[in-house]
Formats: C-alpha cells, sequence, structure tokens
C-alpha cells in the first residue's frame, strides 16, 4: 500500500495582477482544506469586484498527484478557456490545497480561446512566483501490536521516527495507535518487520 509523503501548499494568500490587451486579471491564491471555506473567499471576491465581467476559479485540495478534490470553472468563458488552464498550472507545480481565484475585468478586445487560456494561466502563474510555499507532509495511523517485553522498543522507535504513541490497549499483547509523518513510515515499517512486530498503516490525515 502506498500513501502519499508530501506536496506544496501555500502558507498565506497573495494577490497579484497581471493585464492582457487591456483586460485585466486580478488572481487571488491562497491555502484551502475545505469546499466550504473557497466559496465564501470567492462571495468576498464577487463583493469586492461587483462590475467585473468574470471570476474564475480552480482548487486542488489533497496531494496534486491524487487530489480529493479537483474543480474548475469558467464562470461565463467559453469552455476550457479559464479554469482547466488555471487547475493544470496548479497541478503542474505540484501544490495542493490551494485556491484560484482570476477576476477579468474585460478591456474592449477580445482574446480568442487560446489567447484567454494564456492570459488566465499567466494570471495563476504570476501569484504562484510571489506566494510562499511550505513543505506539507500528511501523518499516517499506525496499528501495532506487540508484546509487552517489545512496548518500549516500540516506543524508542516511534519516537526516532518522529512519531507519537497513542493510548494503549492491553490484553494478552499490546495494541497501540501510533501517528507519524508519512515520508518516516517505510524506514519504521522495515524496522518493526525486521523484529517481528506486527504493524499496519490505516488512513494518511
Amino acid at each position: 500500500m502506498s500513501f502519499p509523503v508530501s506536496y506544496q501548499i501555500p502558507c498565506s494568500p497573495v494577490v497579484a495582477e497581471t493585464e492582457e490587451k487591456k483586460s485585466r486579471f486580478i488572481c487571488w491564491l491562497g491555502p484551502v482544506t475545505k469546499k466550504t471555506v473557497f466559496q465564501r473567499e470567492l462571495t468576498a471576491i464577487r463583493a469586492r469586484y461587483p462590475d467585473a465581467s468574470h471570476h474564475c476559479t480552480a482548487l486542488v485540495i489533497g496531494n496534486p498527484s491524487n487530489p480529493q478534490i479537483m474543480q474548475s470553472d469558467d464562470d461565463g468563458e467559453p469552455g476550457g478557456s479559464a479554469g482547466r488552464p488555471m487547475l493544470e498550472l496548479l497541478l503542474k507545480q505540484g501544490v495542493g490545497n490551494v485556491g484560484a481565484i482570476v477576476t477579468r475585468y474585460f478591456g474592449g478586445t477580445k482574446l480568442g480561446v487560446g489567447g484567454l487560456m494564456r492570459a488566465y494561466r499567466g494570471a495563476v502563474g504570476a501569484a504562484l512566483q510571489t506566494v510562499e510555499l511550505t513543505t506539507f507532509i500528511p501523518l499516517l495511523t499506525i496499528q501495532v501490536t506487540c508484546a509487552f517485553a517489545e512496548e518500549s522498543r516500540v516506543r524508542f522507535l516511534v519516537a526516532h521516527a518522529k512519531g507519537v504513541c497513542g493510548e494503549p490497549r492491553y490484553s494478552t499483547r499490546v495494541d497501540m495507535p501510533i501517528e507519524l509523518p508519512a515520508d518516516q513510515w517505510p524506514c519504521l515499517q522495515a524496522q518493526l518487520q525486521a523484529e517481528n512486530i506486527a504493524c499496519e498503516a490505516l488512513t494518511p490525515t
């Protein structure tokens, strides 16, 4: 079983503005982990720029290589000319837990589908150049089963892997949940298996 290891996420929102043939493109880009929060930001931006022509969006929640949520919207622009190129750029750059909203003020000259794709992609690209990114490492929940005499050894290995042991359950053996960074799991798994200690990775968080 494979699990996500790490990806880039924005630290805080940024706003970048670009121009194409007198059309203004204002891109808000920031951290998002819930669709409801992104929708509230979109509502606020619509209120901030009530006379704008379009508010196009792209959203990636989770690991960009396998997102939990991935969506885009052209908001009245020709199909595939706005939201999709925005989304594709976020995925190509490997950024997750991110939302992008590009507000367009029409400048009087039609850009065509190709021109729109370049303009919306360029607006998100400008925001990506200014945003501060950090590495996000998901946590894994591990279930370990061991003998009483092995518990202290397990706790030592988990601490060395930057993990945290949960409340153990004692019966004929010790059952203990563990939480640790996903990138530490392969090494810990190999160590536990080498010592014949049963372990199972459950869910990434």
